[in-house]
């Protein structure tokens, strides 16, 4: 989601940096692209799903804490073999 709101100073003189950097080498047009570029990756705000990797795992209930450890095989598939498994809820 695209946040349109006043850019923090630092990142102004950085990207002025950039433009003048690039006007010094004959390329202002690129650093100003460059600079555009740059302020719209600083404008997007993090996808509310992207902070699931981040947040604190959540409890056995939630299903999070499950995600982690997706990627080891599954011991029990067949009926036999899951009868055969001690019960969760002792």
């Amino acid at each position: 989601m695209l946040v349109f709101r006043r850019p923090p100073r630092s990142l102004l003189v950085f990207l002025g940096l950039v433009v003048a950097f690039a006007a010094l080498l004959g390329h202002a047009l690129n650093g100003a692209g460059l600079a555009l570029f740059l302020l719209f990756i600083s404008s997007i705000d993090a996808k509310p799903s992207w902070r699931f990797h981040f947040d604190q795992p959540g409890d056995v209930d939630s299903g999070r804490s499950t995600m982690l450890n997706s990627w080891q095989r599954v011991g029990a598939t067949s009926p036999e073999e899951l009868s055969k498994l001690p019960s969760i809820r002792d």
